[in-house]
């Protein structure tokens, strides 16, 4: 079947998903409002219950579209088992999400195993503030855009939220992890994007070198460093400006938390327009001893945000505290990367 040929909402004559659940309702025995209501499932437990039904009975041998969606349905299915085999056996740690869920970390290379080392010496508690900032900001079918997810700490509570989460990573050895990671909590929610935040969408070089929690741009921080597609000291990593893949309406995120060791305020630069969408919290980790390397300075990081429609804040052990410029920052020496909280104000 060509593609322009494959059923969907609109081959049942059905507007949206809302409106084939109520004619399913109806008429019981309508497969198309039936394929129409279900269809896209949105866990493995709808993936589930929607292969079953259609086993049962639902699909008929004249019925083109029941069939589609059949075939579909297995395949989704087979990749979900294929990727169970290829990352499902590991070594792993655990911590709790603040709903109580046990989320489970790979621990099993060089790269995991640093992690685990840096969350050891904080007691159980690294990120403990963020994780639960985040927690409480995020329902099921929200988007959540991690900019610098490294082996997925962070976005494995956005998803134990029931969020769909984007893990965007330039560090191509740590994308196995966060796969990883995903498989084994059943995170099927979690899109793992090897890509990089910035102002535009493009390439950029960083040196190829075993994956590390602080790996930044080559191409930004050393101005000596051309270009050269034949070095085989470095690799290219696809760049994206957010405003180029999720201002559609379905894809706006509800919060974006950007860690890029330096590279934060390009970042914004590169989501001008989901800001002033005014619809979206932004978290920035803001790297004072690395934005110079990038030829910026920190007032920039607050420039894209209107005061008279954003609140700011800096996130403290203690909760959000309201600052109102980049000077009333108060450093922690336990956290020498002090988060800055960004929320639109209501209309």
């Amino acid at each position: 079947m060509s593609t322009t040929q494959r059923p969907g909402l609109s081959a049942f004559n059905f507007k949206s998903r809302a409106e084939a659940q109520r004619h399913a309702v109806q008429d019981p025995g309508d497969i198309g409002a039936f394929l129409a209501a279900q269809w896209p499932p949105y866990s493995r437990e709808s993936l589930t219950a929607l292969a079953q039904t259609l086993r049962i009975g639902k699909v008929e041998p004249h019925n083109i579209a029941a069939g589609y969606f059949a075939r579909r349905t297995n395949r989704v299915a087979q990749a979900i088992n294929n990727r169970m085999a290829r990352y499902g056996k590991t070594n792993v740690w655990s911590v709790k999400a603040p709903n109580g869920r046990e989320i489970m970390f790979p621990i099993n290379d060089y790269s995991s195993i640093e992690f685990k080392k840096m969350v050891d010496k904080y007691d159980g508690l690294y990120e403990k503030t963020l994780i639960e900032f985040i927690s409480a900001r995020l329902e099921p079918g929200d988007v959540f855009i991690d900019v610098g997810a490294n082996v997925g700490y962070i976005s494995a509570f956005a998803a134990a939220t029931g969020a769909v989460v984007f893990a965007l990573e330039i560090q191509r050895d740590l994308l196995p992890l966060l796969e990883q990671m995903a498989t084994i909590n059943s995170f099927d929610l979690i899109r793992v994007l090897h890509v990089g935040g910035s102002a535009r969408s493009g390439l950029s070089m960083m040196p190829r070198i075993e994956a590390n929690p602080g790996t930044q741009l080559e191409g930004q921080t050393v101005r000596i460093n051309r270009q050269e597609p034949r070095s085989i000291v470095d690799d290219f990593v696809p760049m994206l400006a957010l405003d180029d893949a999720f201002l559609d309406p379905a894809l706006l995120p509800k919060l974006v938390k950007v860690d890029v060791e330096g590279h934060e305020i390009s970042v914004l630069e590169g989501a001008r327009r989901i800001i002033e969408a005014g619809r979206t919290t932004f978290v920035v980790e803001y790297h004072p001893h690395l934005i110079a390397q990038y030829r910026r300075r920190p007032a920039e990081l607050i420039a894209p945000f209107d005061p008279a429609r954003w609140s700011f804040s800096q996130l403290t052990d203690d909760g959000l505290r309201a600052i109102s410029g980049m000077n009333d920052i108060r450093p922690d020496p336990r956290d020498p990367n002090p988060k800055l909280v960004f929320e639109p104000l209501p209309a």
